[in-house]
């Protein structure tokens, strides 16, 4: 189950996905071919043996075994790689100290065998090759001294590297594909996180916990985006008022007004077709907005809505007692052009009426020149 909802995130981002891995790429190519001084190495390879010359046959055996406890080797690695004879032989050399900067030496003793690897690393491969070799030439002098019964020699000399070590664009360049898959696929997934967050604090704002309806910010916004898209059509904007729970409101449970008010947005979202909106316009209030519907046309189906909220609503746990809303409705339509505030004018002047009179679904019929 798990696995299928991720898979179903990175179908939706594939897009993020896609789009890091190409940017990883690109700037691993970048950083590759342009930003990266290539480097080089060259390397050197001695071997460390017995002088047959300087010891007897008796000796011969004890030789070997000292060379079994990896004490000299790893006396003559250090030798190899000390500050002392890498600094004397670039004087030796006769160089500029400037020309040797940037380059490193390493040494590693070959496990199980008298092998001692000495490897110089630079930005050019003949420094490198270079002094790889000079270096270990001059170890090799300056051992003999220390150990007459061991021979140190060149195994391999040091070859000037024909290619760099680094960077390695195809190899760098795979990194970074796996690194921008990683990345993407965290990017989408952080992504859908994000958004279903957003939407549900979205949902909170747009609808209204009490009554499940549009709260009155997102409706008016709803209600603007319908003029400003269709600035000259005809629409009705309507208020309902709940006068039969206006003194009781405040003393009701929670849980009751609850009920009654997510009763009255089923009953008017069952009423009115699937482009009108609903939306809670105050504490006791609903609002309507009825697009492409002219006062007259929607006159008949208001009240159709006002008989059916009139009905008297059974609340549960009140042990049978019946609340009637004695709903009364103020309604305008938009024919003129007019803005949203003269239309919640023409909407309050006809709430007034049908709440003082007799008249309990009132229409605004009188309209302000200009």
């Amino acid at each position: 189950m798990e696995i299928r909802f991720y898979f179903k995130i990175i179908q939706r981002g594939w897009w993020i996905i896609l789009v890091t891995t190409l940017v990883a790429l690109n700037v691993s190519l970048v950083y590759s071919y342009y930003f990266t001084t290539p480097m080089y190495e060259a390397v050197a390879r001695f071997i460390v043996s017995p002088n047959m010359q300087n010891t007897e046959s008796r000796d011969l055996v004890n030789s070997l075994e000292a060379l079994d406890k990896r004490s000299i080797i790893s006396t003559y690695a250090e030798v190899l790689n000390s500050h002392q004879i890498i600094e004397s032989t670039m004087e030796l050399l006769r160089e500029n100290p400037n020309d040797f900067r940037g380059y490193s030496t390493s040494v590693t003793v070959v496990p199980d065998a008298n092998i001692i690897r000495f490897s110089v690393k630079g930005p050019d491969p003949d420094v490198a090759a270079l002094l790889a070799n000079s270096v270990g030439q001059h170890a090799i002098d300056y051992v003999k001294n220390l150990y007459v019964i061991y021979n140190i020699d060149f195994l391999d000399k040091a070859l000037v590297p024909s290619d760099p070590y680094q960077p390695q664009p195809a190899q760098d360049a795979g990194l970074a594909l796996m690194v921008g898959l990683v990345l993407g696929v965290g990017l989408a997934i952080f992504k859908d996180q994000i958004t279903g967050t957003l939407d549900k604090l979205g949902q909170r704002n747009m609808f209204d916990l009490e009554s499940m309806a549009y709260t009155r910010v997102y409706f008016e916004r709803r209600m603007r985006q319908e003029i400003i898209n269709q600035p000259g059509s005809v629409l009705t904007f309507g208020v309902i008022h709940l006068l039969g729970i206006q003194e009781i409101y405040d003393s009701l449970p929670q849980a009751y007004i609850n009920q009654i008010l997510r009763k009255v947005t089923e009953t008017l979202k069952y009423q009115l077709r699937g482009n009108d909106i609903v939306g809670r316009w105050s504490q006791l209030q609903f609002s309507i907005l009825l697009p492409s519907t002219d006062g007259l046309s929607a006159a008949s189906r208001l009240e159709r809505i006002r008989e059916l909220l009139n009905q008297p609503i059974s609340l549960e746990g009140e042990g049978g007692v019946d609340i009637v809303l004695d709903p009364r409705i103020g309604f305008a339509d938009r024919q003129g052009g007019e803005s949203i505030n003269v239309l919640v004018t023409q909407v309050e002047k006809a709430l007034e009426i049908s709440m003082e009179s007799d008249e309990k679904v009132s229409m605004y019929k009188v309209r302000p020149f200009g």
